[in-house]
């Protein structure tokens, strides 16, 4: 097998977040940086600040554009299937056509009643509807078809088979609730012939019957909701020859997915390419991929996709990306869709779920390292065999069974046996998938002692106790027990001895000439292997073949070994060698721009003073409150005790803008973009002083009607929220240049390799000289990009290492006499460098390159760097983009560290 060349097929498949007003032009310009990196194809996919009309003549004119240059470079053009998200409302021209097709929800309050939305009165109670009319029914199937009408076929008219498919994204039934239709009543009639009115009491309430009820309800929902939405649009996608991706939402828990999807392991069956998605830096929770994986391997999808990254902020490095999707690859994920590539970063989209992984990152010339990694497991684990011995009946519905809208339903009790099993099998390595009733019910049988389903034979089964399934489960787990199969428990089921270290996940694929295990260590120790298979290891960056050791793994760490292949490629034994002294001063040598983030200020409406002091994006949502023409003046001071030779100020759409510094006019002449073409290079020699300094921006602002009445919904769903686009935006602006930022007061260390300073801040004469660690507090606190440091040693010629304990830093770029000697991206966080060691002086180089973070922020959150950022982390207060994940506001500016340390 040919390790080194990977097909595009398997390298990633990024959200392209069209968020701005497109152009052709550019389009091209973008699909070419991507190619540039070895990125697979790409998601068109409208999001949050299009200025470009939704499905117009130039959105298709630009989708056209990226079918053609995508074609030229080999990248794979995919359609987003929805203007924002959750798929299924059309951008609004669904839910639009009337009540028929908007989300429904069932209620419940005692007494009786007789409204417009009464569904009955039965049991002393009253039951009726809620509608959502920013959302849409997707348990009816001609509203499901009025949505392929307006999206999917006007697609297909205009380019046919030239698209790969579409990403179809967190369809749902409810987010607030039971979900109602409709059609409900006359399915469940079909489905069990009765009537289900006179028992909707048992769906809120315990009775002798409400489990069997609750059951036949949310079995008949799934089903309705598999076949509905999923079904219709992968067999449109199917007989055209389409393919089909994308994910459900809250896959995590039995109660999350419960009332948004039914149960999601049957809506995996219509997806050509099933996903998932993970959001944030938190803890991993395996539920979600092992049953999006069991699906695929049990009904032959080789290609599994997760959406990843999200809310992980502006400061992901490629350790952390690494570590985060390897712990989803070894369950079972092989196929990678980055959240996101921003199209722009101009005003809210800089927070939409940050970061952005595309070109205005520092570290983008060297993102081809990490894809390779990734997309050369990736391609090992789609293309080999699976072959797992074990079935874990899942517990949903038993979960249906125990769901009655309340916070006391045992769900939660369910749901820790569930993660309590995933975590025992894992330690005894065992290699399982989970079975779902309702696929079971179509596809498994039994044959010779095994249970089959689909293309998956399994031995052993393992059940929960205390579970309720299905009357056609326990049939066939009898046939199974009497033909010679084995029911475990977790606790019960013996161990696999194929690796003596219970700390590492692996998983096993078969090929016609080797064996393949892949094994991570997801602890946060480091772990001895103890393999007791294999002959050989593959170096996943380069796809070289090297003999099988005594391999340690690192925390995050995985290897890739082969039993059947042989390599003459010997293990680099490490020499004993003298380690490059760290300490001390450094020369920076070369150092992109420094920055100085401005994001508060004084600021007035109608030449009224509003507030002193006030964060930037704060004014925004103040002004569209008004609902009419304002004018805002802004007010921003700094700090200098030096003239900087080379100073910009930079903001976003600068011509809607009257500027003065000091009193002066400032000309909005543009002379460059700083990282992303959104923000504007303005000079500003021959402005600034020593001492006080004032920038003014003021501008006449109005929102269309649109915008105001987008903002009113925005509240109240998130649809209309993930689709929002402003007029106008204000935004923070920032001084760059050459010169550092004196911080004469302290800062405080906190968690998470974040500090803080509360301090002034004051523009002085630039750092030639750091130490190299904690950089940020040595005149660099906003520092976002590359620094060169340098340092001339006295060596021997002798072996000789250079190796450190901590990376604050993306990439760390070791030079030894100006030769390159390597880029160390993660752990072992060490460079051997005695093949480029004179006798006499050496010039040591060390280059880092850092993240967009200490730019961006969020730099006023009371924990400092969070893992889970939203827009709403960047506000204080109440604002429109919600509380989720809120976190207090501290008025001290929060920043990464950045720098090594030994």
């Amino acid at each position: 097998m040919n390790f080194k060349d990977i097909p595009n097929k398997y390298r990633p498949v990024p959200f392209w977040s069209w968020n701005d007003k497109l152009n052709t032009e550019e389009t091209e310009i973008q699909i070419e940086k991507m190619a540039q990196v070895g990125i697979g194809g790409f998601f068109m996919h409208a999001r949050g600040g299009l200025q470009t009309e939704y499905m117009g003549k130039d959105w298709f004119d630009n989708v056209q554009c990226g079918i053609d240059k995508g074609k030229e470079l080999g990248l794979h053009p995919w359609a987003y299937d929805e203007n924002g998200w959750p798929s299924g409302f059309g951008s609004g021209k669904v839910n639009g056509k009337g009540i028929k097709y908007q989300q429904k929800y069932l209620r419940v309050e005692k007494g009786e009643k007789h409204t417009e939305k009464t569904i009955c009165n039965t049991g002393g109670y009253h039951f009726y509807y809620d509608v959502n009319p920013f959302y849409v029914d997707l348990l009816d199937k001609a509203v499901v078809r009025e949505f392929i009408s307006e999206i999917y076929n006007p697609y297909y008219e205009k380019f046919g088979n030239d698209l790969v498919g579409f990403f179809t994204d967190e369809p749902q039934l409810s987010r607030d609730g039971i979900p109602w239709s409709f059609v409900l009543k006359d399915e469940y009639e079909k489905e069990y012939g009765e009537d289900l009115l006179p028992l909707l009491t048992d769906l809120f309430f315990d009775t002798d019957t409400s489990k069997n009820t609750r059951v036949k309800f949310w079995r008949l929902v799934t089903k309705l909701f598999s076949e509905s939405f999923l079904g219709q649009v992968y067999k449109w996608c199917d007989e055209r020859g389409l393919k089909l991706t994308g994910h459900m939402v809250l896959e995590e828990s039995l109660n999350s997915q419960l009332t948004t999807n039914g149960a999601v392991m049957p809506q995996y069956e219509y997806f050509h390419i099933p996903g998932m998605d993970w959001l944030g830096r938190g803890k991993v929770c395996k539920t979600d991929m092992i049953q999006l994986s069991s699906v695929a391997a049990q009904l032959g999808k080789k290609q599994v996709l997760s959406e990843t990254f999200a809310l992980t902020g502006w400061n992901m490095g490629f350790e952390e990306m690494r570590k985060l999707y390897e712990q989803q690859m070894v369950r079972g994920v092989n196929l990678l869709c980055t959240h996101l590539c921003a199209y722009s970063l101009r005003g809210i989209r800089k927070r939409d779920f940050p970061g952005s992984f595309f070109y205005h990152q520092p570290w983008w010339g060297k993102y081809n390292s990490f894809i390779d990694y990734v997309s050369r497991i990736g391609m090992l684990l789609a293309e080999g065999e699976i072959r797992y011995d074990t079935l874990l009946i899942h517990p949903q519905t038993t979960a249906w069974s125990l769901f009655n809208c309340s916070d006391n339903n045992g769900l939660d009790e369910l749901n820790d046996r569930l993660y309590n099993a995933i975590d025992v099998l894992e330690k005894k390595h065992i290699l399982f998938h989970f079975g779902d009733e309702l696929l079971m019910e179509k596809y498994a049988k039994t044959e010779n002692g095994k249970i089959i389903i689909g293309e998956q034979k399994y031995s052993k089964v393992i059940l929960l106790s205390d579970l309720k399934l299905f009357d056609s489960t326990v049939s066939l787990i009898e046939e199974f027990e009497k033909s010679g199969g084995k029911i475990y428990t977790p606790e019960n089921i013996l161990p696999d001895d194929i690796i003596g270290n219970e700390n590492i996940v692996y998983t096993k694929r078969y090929f016609d000439e080797f064996d393949l295990y892949y094994l991570v260590n997801t602890g946060e120790n480091t772990e001895k292997l103890n393999i007791k298979k294999g002959t050989a290891v593959l170096d996943s960056l380069t796809g070289d073949i090297r003999s099988l050791g005594n391999e340690i793994l690192s925390p995050g760490e995985s290897i890739v070994v082969l039993d059947g292949l042989y390599s003459e490629g010997e293990i680099k034994k490490k020499r004993e060698s003298k380690e490059i002294e760290l300490d001390g001063e450094w020369n920076i040598k070369e150092c992109d721009l420094n920055a100085y983030t401005l994001d508060c200020c004084d600021y007035y409406f109608d030449k009224r003073l509003v507030e002193k002091n006030s964060p930037v994006i704060s004014i925004q949502e103040k002004a569209c409150a008004l609902k009419r023409k304002v004018n805002i003046l802004m007010e921003f001071s700094f700090k200098a005790d030096y003239i900087p030779k080379t100073v910009f100020l930079v903001c976003e759409t600068p011509e809607i803008f009257r500027i003065s510094v000091n009193g002066k006019p400032l000309e909005a002449n543009v002379c460059g973009t700083y990282f992303d073409n959104a923000f504007k290079k303005i000079s500003l020699e021959g402005y600034i002083v020593n001492g006080e300094n004032k920038i003014t921006m003021e501008c006449d602002f109005v929102q269309s009607d649109r915008v105001y009445k987008e903002i009113d919904d925005a509240v109240k769903f998130e649809a209309v929220k993930n689709k929002l686009s402003y007029d106008i935006e204000i935004e923070s602006i920032y001084l760059v240049g050459d010169f550092s930022i004196r911080t004469p007061q302290n800062f405080e260390d906190l968690e998470r390799d974040a500090v803080r300073y509360s301090g002034e801040m004051i523009v002085s004469s630039p750092v030639r000289k750091v130490f190299i660690d904690s950089i940020e507090k040595q005149g660099f606190p906003f520092f976002s990009g590359k620094m060169v440091l340098s340092k001339n040693i006295i060596c021997e010629k002798i072996p000789y290492i250079l190796k450190f304990s901590k990376k604050f830093a993306n990439i760390v770029s070791v030079k030894v006499n100006g030769n390159e000697v390597s880029d160390i991206l993660w752990k072992p966080y060490e460079a051997d460098i005695s093949d480029y060691i004179a006798d006499g002086e050496n010039e040591i180089e060390i280059m880092l390159t850092g993240s967009l973070r200490n730019l961006l922020g969020p730099h006023h959150l009371e924990s400092g760097e969070s893992y889970n950022v939203t827009p709403a982390s960047f506000f204080k207060g109440d604002t429109l983009w919600g509380d989720w994940h809120k976190e207090k506001w501290n008025d001290g500016y929060s920043f990464v560290k950045f720098g090594i340390e030994k």
